[in-house]
């Protein structure tokens, strides 16, 4: 999910320029095509803010130092009512009906390895991305729902179904509501408040778990770009497609190397894991 925040005391120019200035950024992509300099020249995770409009410095568009991965422990003391709640859970109901006994005894173990990260003082639940700009990124890294990608049609050409399973495990969105609590800790501390930042959407007047919940479900996004899973690897008694050297189980000469292989989202962001398993 995003926040949409504002800042009464922010330097110029800012990220925000990107959105609100297109005047601003029609002249900037001028002197770059004609240059290849000005403000937005190097696009770098390690560009900072402004503070001045000349010299070398440049623009950081969507990128900056501003990452944080939080465990569930420190992220709320409620912790251990989120993990025994995600026990109670019927996982058959939080997947479409009349799936392969397989994908549920999956299910039911990703689960386990999910709860035991819950309980975990350093794996990484929750992502904070900040680039300096107007919203701020609330991201679920260990979701429970699972979501799925069925054939439509005997055509192949046809595009497949696609259900996210958005907050389909009530757990999911427990979660979400302590991320948007402790960021509402991080907003009031000392440096957000020097830049004058405050919350626009969905607004400081929302307030108590139920009308959070709302809010989320209104302003929320199914994916940040870090689908998983479709050709997982794992066992095939819980449903796996690759073995643990990635080949396909019951096809000769197949191997999956990209994301979809991983049963779960790791603790950071999936292009370097790839990277990594295509590679090895």
């Amino acid at each position: 999910m995003k926040r949409a925040d504002d800042y009464s005391k922010y330097p110029h120019p800012s990220p925000d320029l990107y959105f609100s200035d297109p005047t601003w950024v029609d002249q900037q992509l001028k002197i770059y095509y004609e240059n290849r300099t000005g403000k937005i020249s190097h696009r770098q995770e390690s560009d900072v803010l402004l503070t001045t409009e000349t010299g070398p410095d440049t623009q950081a568009y969507l990128s900056g130092t501003t990452v944080a991965f939080l465990s569930l422990r420190r992220l709320t003391n409620e912790y251990q009512k989120i993990i025994a709640s995600a026990k109670k859970t019927d996982l058959a109901k939080a997947l479409p009906a009349g799936i392969d006994r397989t994908i549920l005894e999956g299910y039911k173990a990703q689960q386990a390895a999910i709860l035991a990260d819950y309980g975990s003082r350093d794996t990484g639940v929750h992502e904070l991305a900040f680039a300096g700009g107007e919203t701020v990124a609330l991201v679920v890294l260990k979701p429970l729902s699972r979501g799925s990608i069925l054939i439509n049609s005997s055509n192949p050409l046809d595009d497949p179904v696609f259900d996210y399973g958005t907050f389909q495990h009530p757990v999911d969105m427990q979660v979400a509501i302590a991320m948007y609590k402790k960021f509402r800790q991080f907003v009031a501390a000392e440096p957000w408040q020097a830049v004058g930042m405050r919350e626009t959407k969905p607004g400081p007047g929302v307030m108590g778990d139920a009308a959070i919940e709302f809010a989320i479900r209104n302003i929320s996004q199914s994916t940040w770009s870090h689908p998983v899973g479709t050709c997982a690897m794992l066992p095939r008694k819980y449903g796996g497609v690759v073995d643990s050297k990635l080949r396909v189980y019951g096809v000769k000469s197949l191997s999956v190397v990209d994301a979809s292989m991983m049963p779960t989202i790791p603790a950071s962001h999936t292009s370097s894991t790839v990277y990594a398993v295509a590679e090895k």
